[in-house]
């Protein structure tokens, strides 16, 4: 079983590094262009920019055909008498005005709703594409590792066989194969997890196989506190939103203040007898509607705008709370992880491979212990992976901090 469980692992990782590798910025603009969430969200911008015509426009006018033989015989022909009539409602031009303003603050928010969800999808990806890559770099640590244990088993072996070591130290080394090959296991339902996750962010086959992706475990710098929440109050689109959402309630308010102006009905008359047109018999009519019931209609429609815009006020005020501490946050692991993957790279893999390589040389003389060697290897690749996953934490750390001011930030090595 274990060599069944060995070999699988090795044709995974064969596998997956024969494929085309998929670099993350691949992954990006694919997903950009396919995924149906982002398909989505932009149909519904087009589909609210198209209703701002609709809503400056006005009614369709009313045509009318009256024919009339009751008041035939008034006429000394006593022919009876045909009524065309066209009428149209126009509504106070501040209406339209104010109507159109709504539509189009509307759209805006589309807008921004759309943008909201292609940075919320670039996050996913990038987080997605960033346990994949964890993944199959655990993959490869652990394999590394099993080739170490044997060679340590062989010289354990070879020491028992010549009379210089025991027959437990060899069976800790088989002991220590069981348990990479255990690990094996468990990383390649990761794997198989991960991939279909990016697929299905892709818009792919779940079943589809993905190349080994990689993730530059070199640390970067990320701007200063206080230039992420300037930009964030600049360009994060969830706060764009609310604003546009205010100017939409500030339309909305001044709409419902302009409903105590009349609306105006204009209407053409022009008489035809016996297929003739009567070019002086015609009338015209102008007509306004008079809002007589203010006091239930127009006065606590006034009231209901002014308080949904004072909501809308407040909730800008706490989302903007939420989206500064979701950057206080991002970038204090930011700053940990950083900390932490520089710590490995400068000490603690350094000192770890200088404890192995000194315990292999205590063991082979015959001066050190075989469960110390194999404790000492073990700490090596816990660090070695420790560091890893800590640069891609800092890398995930990264894109939620991306996701909260609302841009990417191109932000340079060292």
């Amino acid at each position: 079983m274990g060599i069944c469980t060995l070999a699988a692992a090795f044709a995974m990782v064969f596998y997956s590094s024969s494929l085309e590798e998929l670099s993350l910025s691949a992954a990006l603009k694919e997903a950009l262009s396919s995924n149906p969430e982002i398909t989505a969200a932009r149909r519904a911008h087009e589909a609210a920019a198209a209703r701002i015509p609709q809503a400056a426009a006005l009614k369709d006018p009313l045509l009318e055909l009256e024919y009339n033989r009751i008041n035939a015989d008034r006429d000394l022909s006593g022919h009876p008498m045909t009524m065309y009539a066209l009428s149209q409602e126009v509504p106070f031009p501040t209406k339209i005005y104010y109507r159109a303003k709504i539509a189009a603050r509307l759209a805006k928010i589309a807008y921004e709703n759309y943008r909201s969800k292609e940075r919320e999808i670039i996050n996913r990806v990038k987080t997605a594409y960033a346990e994949l890559a964890l993944v199959h770099r655990s993959v490869e640590i652990a394999v590394e590792n099993k080739r170490i244990i044997d060679q340590f088993s062989g010289i354990a072996t070879s020491r028992y066989g010549a009379g210089m070591g025991t027959q437990a130290d060899a069976l800790k080394a088989q002991v220590e194969l069981a348990k990479i090959e255990n690990e094996l296991v468990m990383l390649e339902q990761r794997r198989i997890t991960a991939q279909a996750r990016l697929d299905i962010l892709l818009n792919r086959d779940p079943s589809r196989e993905l190349g080994a992706p990689r993730i530059d475990d070199a640390i970067t710098r990320a701007p200063s506190l206080q230039e992420l929440f300037s930009r964030a109050r600049e360009n994060n689109p969830e706060l764009k939103a609310y604003r546009y959402g205010i100017e939409r309630g500030d339309a909305a308010f001044k709409l419902s203040l302009n409903e105590f102006m009349p609306d105006l009905m204009l209407r053409f008359e022009q008489m035809v007898q016996r297929g003739n047109l009567q070019g002086g018999m015609w009338a015209g009519s102008l007509g306004v509607t008079i809002p007589l019931w203010f006091l239930q209609k127009q006065v606590f429609g006034a009231k209901e705008m002014k308080a949904e815009l004072e909501s809308l006020k407040a909730e800008y005020s706490g989302k903007e709370n939420m989206v500064l501490f979701d950057i206080r946050d991002a970038y204090a692991r930011a700053e940990a992880n950083k900390k932490i993957a520089d710590s490995y790279r400068a000490s603690f893999i350094p000192q770890a491979e200088q404890t192995v390589n000194a315990a292999l040389k205590g063991y082979e003389s015959g001066k050190g212990d075989f469960l110390a060697l194999l404790d000492s290897q073990r700490m090596l690749t816990e660090f070695k992976l420790d560091r890893y996953k800590a640069a891609i934490e800092f890398a995930t750390a990264l894109a939620d901090l991306e996701k909260a001011v609302g841009v990417d930030l191109n932000i340079q090595k060292r």
